[in-house]
């Protein structure tokens, strides 16, 4: 059965009385890899997306909670996401080899087979190494040795530890004698013509490059993805030749958190036109995965020049700040033009001080990032939160940037940022979580309070109710609101309750305000076989 019968199916089952949680919650994994026909590419204009999003409204904006979460609230593991470390703290030395799988291209010649000469970042596509390799080439702009390529290196680290599919990144030095041109290799010039490569071709790509002291040429080798390259998704609606692709992905949670780990490292060239879908073959099966690429302009590197800083300020196009700035005869102007930065070529321009999570902008809008909601960017910054300032510094480390004031002032700005994120997003709900069954008690933590971004209240009320599943109703064990802390007892009738039978509990911060935010978190429980279960979280807005 296809995945559209399947999901008609389900949506004609919802005709009857529905129960809240199925057998099978809380959903681990979203079985978005089974057997598909061989898609086409897809190929994307860049001009086109940024008019259709910049001046259109593609995809549903109507605010709705995320399609694909489980009953817990978090994402399944799929194609497009993997729980890595904000699920499994990851060791140190795992965040530090990231998605790589080896050390990168074999030392001595490198075969180009293909070049680009257009575009804002002209580069070798694909090489081969001496172990047959294939990989693709980007250089450092004149000016800014370092930069580009450690913020590719960098950013793949942190969005594979955040659970998505990147390349590998590799900083490798090249010297020009150690190029050696395929027979049959090609180059797209500037006009998106295709011919035959020669020689002056590959000196007029590395004349536009930055070079050691030394005359090497220092890049970033990024693997060949496995697979065959079907073309980039976008963020609304579905890819129709997917039977698999059944959430919109301006509904799709980890695409909606995106927004807040994209402000987070400054990845303000997070479009379309950066991700790419790859048909894989697995066993008797062939399925697509969804990957992110090409971090070349995040941080304070803007690939061919250091970042301007209206990045994460203001949409490329957004006239409204200019005309009031006329209106105004120039007596008011935004505020991040002000902003000033230290020197530092090899990193490019970044500050923490004045960003602002809530208020970050990509290049163009984009469906999935407007469509966020307080719980989808809870969601995410937990996820930030979990890199400690060591694990940020290890990771950094991995840019190779040699000048260590330059490394660690990137550090302390990506520290500060993760801060301010923590700051706004853990403190738009309730955030009781991190909930675990302890024999005959609950533990839980505040993570704001944790954290340090909110005072500790005087305390919590829980409130403990049978569950009717099929009615999805609820009544009152025990009383009515009870002091709480963390542990808190778990009474009798839940812990020796007959199998199959469902109850709530609601843990609000006492002393508040009921009718603002933060609300009440309402946790749900199964009993199993001889075992109490949580299958359901929810958090009021």
């Amino acid at each position: 059965m296809c995945s559209k019968t399947a999901l008609l199916l389900l949506l004609l089952a919802g005709l009857a009385p529905a129960q809240k949680f199925l057998r099978d919650d809380p959903v681990e994994r979203d079985p978005d890899d089974r057997n598909i026909p061989a898609p086409k590419r897809y190929k994307l204009s860049d001009y086109y997306d940024f008019i259709q999003n910049s001046f259109g409204s593609p995809g549903d904006r109507r605010p709705r909670t995320a399609m694909n979460v489980n009953t817990l609230g978090e994402v399944p593991e799929s194609t497009w996401f993997s729980n890595r470390h904000g699920r499994r703290r990851m060791p140190v030395e795992e965040l530090v080899r990231g998605p790589d799988q080896d050390t990168g291209p074999a030392e001595g010649t490198l075969t180009i087979l293909g070049a680009k000469n257009e575009g804002i970042t002209p580069g070798f596509r694909p090489v081969r190494d001496s172990r047959g390799g294939l990989y693709a080439i980007k250089f450092d702009p004149p000016g800014n040795l370092e930069m580009a390529t450690s913020a590719d290196v960098i950013g793949s680290k942190f969005f594979y530890a955040i659970g998505y599919n990147v390349p590998e990144y590799y900083v490798v030095y090249i010297r020009a004698d150690h190029l050696e041109l395929a027979e049959d290799a090609v180059i797209t010039d500037t006009l998106g013509r295709r011919r035959n490569m020669d020689r002056r071709d590959v000196q007029q790509i590395l004349n536009k490059v930055a070079r050691t002291s030394d005359g090497r040429y220092r890049a970033v080798a990024s693997r060949i993805l496995p697979g065959e390259d079907v073309g980039p998704f976008r963020y609304y609606g579905t890819r129709p030749d997917d039977p698999n692709d059944i959430f919109p992905h301006e509904h799709r949670r980890e695409l909606r958190g995106l927004w807040v780990f994209a402000a987070w490292l400054n990845h303000d060239d997070s479009r379309a036109i950066n991700t790419i879908d790859f048909l894989v073959k697995e066993n008797d099966r062939q399925f697509i995965r969804h990957h992110l690429i090409d971090f070349g302009s995040i941080l304070g590197s803007g690939s061919v020049s250091e970042q301007k800083p209206r990045a994460g300020n203001e949409f490329l196009w957004e006239p409204s700040p200019a005309l009031v700035r006329i209106a105004t005869l120039g007596l008011w102007d935004r505020g991040w033009i002000l902003t000033r930065y230290p020197r530092y070529s090899s990193i490019g321009k970044i500050e923490a001080d004045r960003f602002r999570p809530e208020k970050w902008k990509p290049e163009y809008p984009n469906a999935a990032f407007q469509n966020c909601l307080p719980e989808d960017a809870y969601w995410a910054a937990k996820i930030v939160m979990a890199f400690t300032d060591e694990e940020i510094r290890a990771i950094v480390r991995t840019g190779k940037i040699s000048d260590p004031w330059a490394e660690e002032y990137l550090a302390g700005c990506i520290i500060k940022r993760r801060d301010h994120i923590g700051q706004h997003w853990l403190t738009q709900v309730n955030s009781v979580d991190n909930f675990q069954i302890d024999g005959s008690q609950l533990r839980f933590e505040d993570l704001a309070v944790k954290h340090g971004f909110r005072e500790k209240p005087a305390g919590y009320t829980a409130t403990w109710y049978r569950y009717d599943n099929p009615a999805d109703r609820k009544v009152v064990l025990g009383g009515p609101e009870q002091d709480a802390r963390s542990p808190l007892g778990i009474p009798a009738e839940l812990r020796g309750g007959p199998e199959g039978a469902y109850y709530s509990l609601a843990i609000r911060r006492r002393g508040e305000n009921r009718d603002k935010i933060p609300k009440a978190v309402h946790l749900y429980f199964r009993r199993g076989s001889g075992r109490l279960d949580i299958v359901g979280i929810e958090r009021e807005e």
